[in-house]
Order: C-alpha cells, then sequence, then structure tokens
C-alpha cells in the first residue's frame, strides 16, 4: 500500500483512491471524544470548538455556494477532503497568508481515508473535478467517474497557474460529518508531531496508523 502523492492513476487499479483533510494537532481530542469530523456549519453553530486554519473569507462563501448532488444544501454543510496532500490550501499557511492562523504547518495533520471508504459510510456524499466553489465544477455521486479527474495535476507539484490550480482542488465532499472510524492513517510533518498525535489517539478507539510524510509538506 502506498501514500506516495506522486503516485498517479494506478491507484485506481487497486481500487483505493486515497483523500486527505487537514486539520490542525489541537482539534484531534475533540474529533475522537464526537467520535466524528464535523462540517463548518457544525463548527460555526458551536457544536466543537476548532482552531481554525482556512481563510475565513473563503469559508463565508462555502457557507452560500449550493451544493448540486449529493444531500444539497451548501458546502459548508459538508466535511471537505482533497484528492492529494500537500494542497493549495496548505501552501497559504506555509507562505503565512492566513489572516486568522499563523502557527505554521508542522501543526498541520492530514487525515486520511478513501472514497471507497467515504462512499459507503452511509452519508450522502459527492465530489467534484476542480475545486468546489467554482461554478464550473463539475458534480458526480459515482466513483465510475473519478478517472475525469485532473489526476496529471492532482498528483503533481507543479500546479501553478491560474488554468492548473482549480484542478489540484478537486473536491470529495461528505454531507454533516465523516466518522472517526473511517480514518485510517494520519499524517506529520515530522517525528515529534507524529509522537504527539500518537500520544493522544492511542488507547482511544479505531486509533488509526500515525505516519511522517514529509514530502507531504512544503517546501
Amino acid at each position: 500500500m502506498s501514500l506516495n502523492p506522486k503516485v498517479p492513476v494506478p491507484i485506481l487499479a487497486q481500487n483505493q483512491t486515497y483523500i486527505y483533510h487537514i486539520t490542525h494537532i489541537d482539534n484531534l481530542p475533540g474529533i475522537i471524544n464526537s467520535g466524528c469530523v464535523m462540517s463548518d456549519a457544525r463548527r460555526r453553530r458551536g457544536e466543537c470548538n476548532a482552531t481554525s486554519i482556512g481563510h475565513e473569507h473563503i469559508k463565508d462563501r462555502r457557507m452560500r455556494r449550493p451544493v448540486l448532488l449529493a444531500a444539497g444544501g451548501v458546502l459548508g454543510d459538508y466535511v471537505p477532503f482533497n484528492f492529494c496532500p500537500r494542497s493549495v490550501m496548505l501552501h497559504s499557511i506555509w507562505r503565512g497568508r492566513v489572516a486568522s492562523y499563523g502557527g505554521g504547518q508542522d501543526r498541520v495533520v492530514h487525515l486520511v481515508t478513501t472514497a471507497q471508504a467515504a462512499a459507503t459510510l452511509g452519508r450522502p456524499w459527492a465530489f467534484t473535478d476542480r475545486h468546489a466553489e467554482l461554478v464550473e465544477a463539475e458534480y458526480f455521486d459515482d466513483l465510475v467517474h473519478l478517472p475525469r479527474l485532473r489526476w496529471d495535476i492532482v498528483n503533481s507539484n507543479d500546479w501553478g497557474g491560474d488554468q492548473r490550480r482549480p484542478f489540484k482542488q478537486a473536491e470529495f465532499l461528505v454531507h454533516d460529518h465523516v466518522s472517526w472510524t473511517a480514518i485510517r492513517w494520519i499524517g506529520t510533518m515530522n517525528e515529534d508531531t507524529r509522537a504527539e498525535v500518537e500520544r493522544i489517539v492511542t488507547g482511544g478507539p479505531d486509533a488509526p496508523q500515525v505516519l511522517v510524510h514529509r514530502e507531504w509538506y512544503y517546501p
């Protein structure tokens, strides 16, 4: 089993398409206690206390952008995953461009599952061929359409430019929450963070495997 972000479409032949959700390490105890990763809409309703690492103006827009499949509603009603680690959002964190967060990328962890597992959670879901905020984004609710993603861009570290970046940000969306039991791996930037994550998850139910993946981070 490979979690190498440079491995392209052959992962589809293995019937395992990895998807990645980034969060701050301080959010892990709350996720474990609640038993799930919650949508931003639930966070905003005060159902969990979370350290936000995203652009708040983008989160505001996602509370207004309709979702065309799954359970409908808006993007903020869904837990978003990317199809790759080392995401565009993480690049903004690394560059210090997130106004509400200045803690750096070493405290950010990747929660990893697969599209196949997420599709069997009993939650409405869909995925997009590019950044879900864009009006041009196509939505799909059948995994047979996964090959329609721009895997050459998704799996590449060369995604600069307005023509490529949206496809790097293709999303897998799960309505309302994702069960903690679906998270099978956690990727960290370094050994110190890995050890801290291990202390948090060890002894809890369905503890995922914790791995150092420096290549999932910048530069």
